[in-house]
């Protein structure tokens, strides 16, 4: 008895110095809507060289998938803009042959692409001059970049791809406090956080964040549900939000319209730049 007894104390006693879940913010964190709860496991799956995907579900109801998170080696992948006739992200996949796409930028009401587009180099449309929305610059070494609109003379000669969107919603590790809440709705983006990683993000067409939702999101620690992002931008949401990835067997965003404007990126052993199949 005296030995089951000293387990037992010796349990509880383990338990009550075990640390919380989640960062020394959880508790703040908690009281958000669609905040975090319980553990956050911090579970990247490799895909291939370079890619690597998580899927976070502590945020809503339990089970339930609430953000695609994949995470690209820039320096392993390369990126580039593709401009199409409306048409979805699976379909741009086998067009392009590449195992990487995700809608990107904003069009108008007659699909014709809003912003800036620079595609291999090239701009193939200029920037408009909105100030609350960014740009999304890989550099011809693969450097991935998150800047305003204003800075984009002093990275025309060396991006490589580019593209307009926003809002941003975190800009150098804090939440950018002048977007506005919007409506509920699926979500894409880009996030680059402090150490350099490049994760782009989705969520389910059936899980709806408002903007400032999702600034959260791409703000709080891994461990607690987020992103930890040092820089994140939107890209268009709503019915165009959806995202390709060649050999995940996870099913993404698969209910969305045909756009025009998408990212798409292959392993640079691959090829040196994206074109058509033939």
């Amino acid at each position: 008895m005296r030995s089951s007894y000293s387990l037992l104390v010796l349990s509880l006693s383990m338990l009550a110095i075990s640390p919380a879940a989640g960062s020394s913010h959880r508790q703040a964190y908690e009281k958000e809507r669609n905040g975090p709860h319980g553990d956050c496991p911090i579970v990247w799956q490799s895909v291939s060289p370079g890619l690597s995907y998580r899927k976070i579900t502590c945020v809503g109801d339990e089970g339930d998938v609430d953000v695609h998170a994949v995470r690209i080696d820039p320096t392993l992948w390369q990126f580039d803009t593709v401009l199409v006739s409306p048409s979805r992200a699976l379909e741009v996949a086998r067009q392009f042959n590449v195992p990487f796409v995700i809608n990107a930028g904003f069009f108008d009401k007659a699909h014709e692409p809003e912003g800036l587009l620079v595609r291999s180099g090239t701009e193939v449309q200029p920037p408009r001059k909105v100030g609350w929305q960014g740009l999304f610059i890989v550099t011809e070494d693969g450097e991935p970049k998150i800047v305003t609109v204003s800075r984009w003379p002093s990275y025309r000669k060396r991006a490589y791809m580019a593209v307009e969107s926003g809002p941003r919603l975190v800009i150098a590790g804090h939440l950018n406090t002048k977007i506005f809440k919007s409506y509920p709705a699926a979500r894409s983006g880009v996030c680059i956080q402090k150490g350099g990683s490049l994760i782009f993000f989705v969520t389910p067409s059936e899980r709806k964040f408002d903007m400032n939702e999702t600034a959260r999101i791409a703000r709080r620690a891994e461990e607690d549900g987020g992103l930890e992002c040092y820089d994140a931008l939107l890209f268009d949401g709503g019915h165009s939000t959806q995202m390709y990835v060649g050999g995940l067997h996870e099913r993404l965003s698969t209910m969305a319209d045909p756009v025009p404007v998408f990212i798409v990126g292959r392993p640079r052993a691959q090829q040196n730049q994206i074109a058509p199949t033939p």
